[in-house]
């Protein structure tokens, strides 16, 4: 794949602020080849998709009350299947969804009890055409989340058995738990249905002397055919557009550099 066809989209949390003209703000992003656009407020979508943008995804509730618990369900299951209903009427193809925070809960029994609230959901789905983004965090950022390693995530998507209910892998979240990007991302790629981005330990833009070599990365995650978006969902420091472009050209760069042997 070459850097053309590569796929970027921007979070509306992390570069939107209050007082901007949401139809000025999407018409920069397409400008600098933003494609894609991510947790939308409602009021703005229609601005977004003038600009010709892709809305890509709604965030689902449960971050930290989550479906790793049972007690849970019956709150968020509903909730979850308004949200997957919303996202099958706007035409959005992903609803992110979490495991909730750890609470002393041992990992198999909260793995089990996401997998036991998300088959019902996959079902629904399913019928919609919607895909559920189980999201991985690190659990430094978001103190006591449960789900901070990929392998919770893949074990979960393993067990639904479900094309409805991929992992939505963040690099950024990842690598700060110590995680093999290159390995997994190349060993799991089936089970990944969207990728974020961001320069570790600071949630930097993506930048060629960063923490993460985003041509091997990049390199690896092509190899293994990985073909949907880059959310690059940064904390900018500054200029925010100037930010997003050199975020767009890092990774562009990346896309065009020829793979490498050795990480």
């Amino acid at each position: 794949m070459n850097a053309s066809a590569t796929r970027f989209s921007a979070p509306d949390w992390c570069f939107f602020r209050e007082g901007t003209d949401p139809a000025a703000y999407y018409r920069q992003l397409r400008a600098l080849g933003i494609t894609g656009v991510e947790m939308v407020d409602p009021v703005r979508r229609a601005a977004a998709r003038a600009a010709g943008l892709e809305i890509l995804n709604i965030a689902g509730p449960g971050m930290e009350v989550g479906l790793n618990r049972r007690e849970h369900h019956a709150d968020l299951v509903p909730r979850i299947e308004a949200v997957i209903d919303e996202a099958a009427a706007e035409g959005i193809p992903q609803v992110i969804v979490f495991s909730g925070s750890r609470g002393g809960q041992a990992d198999g029994e909260g793995i089990a009890n996401c997998v036991t609230a998300l088959k019902p959901l996959a079902w629904r789905a399913e019928a919609a055409g919607v895909t559920l983004a189980f999201e991985m965090l690190n659990s430094h950022d978001h103190r006591d989340y449960q789900g901070d390693r990929s392998g919770y995530g893949f074990a979960v998507v393993d067990a639904v058995g479900s094309s409805a209910v991929r992992v939505l892998y963040d690099c950024y979240h990842m690598a700060r738990m110590g995680e093999d990007l290159e390995r997994d991302i190349a060993a799991r790629v089936d089970a990944i249905c969207h990728m974020h981005v961001a320069n570790p330990p600071d949630r930097s833009a993506p930048r060629d002397d960063g923490t993460i070599d985003w041509r091997v990365l990049r390199a690896r995650a092509q190899q293994a055919g990985y073909r949907g978006y880059w959310g690059l969902e940064f904390l900018p420091r500054g200029d925010v557009m100037a930010q997003i472009a050199t975020a767009v050209t890092a990774m562009s760069d990346a896309a065009k550099a020829p793979a490498s042997t050795s990480a």
